[in-house]
């Protein structure tokens, strides 16, 4: 996914480069959890709290989270935003909560690689084949009972004997 900011930044995503709308050819490349990290402060506008970006920045991956990594991370994303844009105010410091994109920029996604279901549509897919395979099992139980007794009728031709009568 790309992200671009209103001073003409540009973010992708899934290249992990950092580039100008203007010149697209001269990107700069960051490392895996510096771009988690950036994407995660884009998708949440209002604001990061630092508890979270550990969680899924680097808990949720199997690496060792720290305020002081956090805090490096940060530090690298200023620097490489300010050596490809000439910003240094896009992320802000929430004092011992978190962090949050300057409002003042906006951001804009462009291009949804994946476009996902509803979430609506897949739980009620879900639960059509959840409430579909018992009735299914029935009518399958059923008929391997009814197959059971014709095959023992064909085979002793004594209708009495196959149902307990006489």
């Amino acid at each position: 996914m790309k992200y671009i900011i209103d001073t003409g930044l540009v973010f992708d995503s899934d290249e992990r480069t950092l580039f100008l709308q203007e010149s697209p050819g001269e990107s700069l490349e960051i490392g895996a959890i510096t771009a988690r990290l950036f994407v995660e402060m884009l998708e949440n506008v209002s604001g990061v709290e630092r508890d979270y970006l550990l969680d899924v920045v680097w808990s949720n991956h199997g690496l060792k989270p720290s305020n002081n990594n956090l805090n490096n991370h940060i530090s690298l994303l200023r620097k490489n935003i300010a050596s490809i844009a000439a910003v240094d105010d896009l992320i802000i410091t929430l004092p011992k909560k978190g962090f949050v994109v300057n409002k003042k920029y906006s951001v804009n996604v462009v291009g949804d690689a994946v476009a996902e279901p509803p979430v609506e549509e897949t739980k009620a897919a879900k639960n059509a084949t959840a409430m579909d395979y018992p009735v299914t099992l029935w009518v399958l139980s059923i008929t391997i009972v009814i197959l059971l007794l014709l095959l023992g009728l064909v085979i002793t031709k004594d209708y009495h004997a196959l149902f307990g009568l006489c």
